[in-house]
């Protein structure tokens, strides 16, 4: 005969839906706050096609009228949510344990459980939420009293059901009911009835004992294994605490297990005896913490960073549209050399909001504004990152409410403005500037050093010589942009003559495509190339309207526009600034213009919208250029900041430094001549 061997259990598995935390979050802030009282909470598990033996939560277990979901069992917990993790790690468990152990216990004795059986599916949770890093740490517990050991008679494997011939009937009873039962007594003498706990437990007991071949103890079963569930263990408890009668008999516990076909066909009876008395005092222990993930004591850690930090939600929104490109449009598309491209912003004006609002949308992170203006009356209309309220306070520099927009249109991005004036050849500094000047100097060369782009996007033609230098100097992209009245310019500056910090000689070369002329992305005319004289004062002598940009109202955005996709075409080039540009001499060319990812990469983009034309002319570098030439370069790095001051005094040093005053002499020879200097034919020789 076999001898009896002990009766195991499957576990219950917490599984915590993503809303029960976003829940909680929002009752922390809105309502506990500094309370970290218990608080009720439900749970729910099933025994339809049952797996893992789960017990879940959601967002609903802080109803009040709980409702669980179809095929669903409601179970009663109790959530401590501490307010610090030194008050989760210092919680002393065990105690929690045993008061909530102590709450099961009462409802035994009281026979609560009878009138209520989800009690016996109790559980309850330890956490701590920390809103700032969207973390959240818990411990789920599953109550039970620790009681004598039940086992199973002989050691035999459970039966299932449909091998029970007295319980054939069950199936067809079960299903006639519109709730089906959670703990109930199923009788095998009675072919009509299901009976509650109560029926059977309420009233004397003692008979039990005689009856106990015909009583079959059934639960719902989440359990998926031979082994019954958890909550066996916990209704077993109960059974044998209430039937002392029962103490040696064999007793029969039926698990109710739902199929696919909503069937009886996998559930399992056990048969089993408690050979020692239950009964519970001061001395009463109790177990049923649930492992962690590494199947060690101790609590779970959850983050949920990507689904309630607004920041990641922002910018995974962000990037929605960019990510769809590359499903099928474009799906070579590099959107990390985009976050990673820091952009600097030379005006925060009309131009600089558009680029901005156009680089965001393109995923650009990290943008940086220089400008001294404040934000005026006139601005908001055009100046898209600007409001009323701005120019209300007087004080609001464009700057820095710039960035500050920049970072509320996309919490994500990093932004700063430095507000500063930008020193100009022909704009003489005084002494008492010089200090400041220097400083400003020196910033703007560290923010050039600090940046891969830099767009010009100031009001004045002298203002983007020195930025234009600069980007030359240390090689970087730059972006130029230019408005009249109803036209535009938008070109990229020649990279310089080196590649990937390798010699001129290692290159890309530059080559024609039948009528098409190359010029090399090194080689390409910045803005002042095609100038024979140095940048002055442009706002001396002028008239208000000549002072200002007056221009139709679409042509920043145009412009703008053309300026960032020129950008991130140049981007996505393999040689990136180093992408060749190529023109046609001779009018429309036949040859077709070599492509990049996104297209061509005109040197400069020249439109109109009194026709609404564009053309793309490209231009060579001009050696004696005042902003580019290398004679301007050399200058500069032997110099430094004292070369400029000279270039601030008069624009004049920059004209006789690269020998374009020659060019302009040429201009100012006047030939003078009378009539009688002419050479008149006679008439008969007409």
């Amino acid at each position: 005969m076999a001898s009896n061997v002990v009766l195991q259990y499957a576990p219950l598995q917490s599984f915590v839906n993503p809303t029960f935390w976003h829940k909680l979050s929002e009752i922390k802030l809105n309502h506990d706050r500094l309370s970290d009282a218990p608080k009720p909470i439900y749970g729910y598990y099933t025994n339809f096609n049952a797996k893992a033996c789960l017990l879940e939560t959601d967002y609903s277990a802080f109803n009040s009228d709980f409702t669980a979901p179809r095929h669903y069992y409601p179970a009663i917990g109790t959530l401590y949510n501490k307010n610090t993790i030194e008050d989760f790690k210092a919680c002393d468990k065990n105690d929690l344990l045993r008061s909530e152990g102590l709450k099961l216990l009462d409802d035994f004795r009281n026979d609560r459980v009878l009138d209520d059986p989800k009690l016996f599916a109790r559980f309850f949770v330890l956490s701590f939420a920390d809103l700032t890093t969207y973390n959240y740490y818990y411990w789920f517990a599953f109550t039970c009293p620790l009681s004598p050991t039940l086992k199973v008679q002989n050691g035999s494997s459970p039966q299932p059901l449909s091998d029970i011939p007295e319980l054939a009937h069950l199936e067809s009873l079960i299903k006639s009911l519109e709730q089906k039962p959670n703990f109930c007594v199923v009788k095998a003498t009675e072919k009509n009835t299901i009976f509650e706990l109560k029926d059977i437990l309420a009233a004397d007991t003692t008979q039990l004992a005689n009856q106990s071949a015909d009583i079959y103890f059934a639960f719902s079963d989440p359990s998926e294994f031979e082994h019954p569930s958890w909550l066996m263990r916990v209704y077993a408890t109960y059974i044998f605490y209430k039937c002392p009668a029962l103490i040696g008999k064999a007793v029969k516990f039926l698990g109710l297990r739902f199929d696919n076909k909503t069937g009886y066909g996998k559930s399992l009876i056990w048969t089993v005896i408690q050979a020692d008395p239950v009964h519970f005092d001061d001395e009463t222990q109790f177990v049923g913490w649930e492992p962690n993930r590494n199947n060690k004591m101790g609590p779970r850690m959850v983050s949920m960073r990507d689904s309630m930090d607004p920041t990641i939600l922002v910018e995974n929104a962000i990037n929605l549209n960019l990510k769809l490109m590359k499903w099928r449009l474009v799906p070579d598309l590099d959107l990390d050399v985009i976050g990673n491209t820091k952009c600097l912003l030379f005006g925060a004006g009309t131009l600089g909001c558009n680029v901005a609002r156009n680089l965001l949308a393109w995923g650009f992170k990290h943008i940086t504004f220089v400008d001294s203006g404040r934000v005026s009356y006139s601005n908001p209309l055009r100046q898209t990152l600007y409001t009323h309220a701005d120019a209300i306070a007087g004080n609001a520099m464009k700057a820095e409410t710039a960035a500050k927009r920049v970072k509320e249109i996309n919490p994500t991005a990093i932004s700063t403005g430095h507000v500063m004036q930008i020193p100009m050849p022909g704009h003489t500094i005084g002494a008492s500037l010089e200090e400041q000047t220097n400083e400003n100097l020196n910033t703007i060369r560290r923010l050039v050093e600090e940046h891969d782009a830099i767009f010009l996007l100031t009001d004045s033609r002298e203002s983007r010589w020195l930025p234009t230098m600069l980007g030359n100097v240390f090689r970087k992209i730059v972006i130029n942009s230019a408005l009249g009245f109803d036209s535009y310019l938008v070109m990229r500056h020649g990279a310089g003559a080196q590649y990937n910090e390798q010699a001129a000689g290692d290159a890309p070369q530059a080559i024609d495509i039948g009528d098409l002329k190359c010029i090399s992305g090194a080689n390409l005319g910045c803005y002042f190339c095609n100038d024979v004289t140095a940048p002055g004062n442009s706002l001396k002598d002028r008239t208000l309207d000549q002072q200002c940009t007056v221009t139709r109202p679409g042509v920043s955005c145009i412009a703008a526009s053309y300026a960032v996709e020129l950008l991130v075409s140049l981007l996505q080039h393999p040689q990136r600034e180093h992408a060749p540009a190529y023109y046609c001499a001779s009018g429309q060319p036949e040859s077709k213009v070599p492509e990049g990812l996104l297209g061509v990469i005109p040197h400069s983009i020249r439109g109109q919208l009194c026709n609404f034309e564009n053309i793309l002319p490209a231009t060579q570098k001009f050696s004696q250029c005042i902003a580019c030439s290398e004679k301007i370069i050399s200058e500069y790095r032997s110099q430094g900041n004292a070369f400029l001051f000279k270039a601030f005094e008069t624009a004049k040093y920059l004209e006789d430094l690269t020998g374009i005053s020659d060019f302009k002499a040429l201009d100012s020879t006047i030939i003078d001549f009378d009539d009688s200097d002419l050479e008149i034919s006679d008439g008969d020789d007409m």
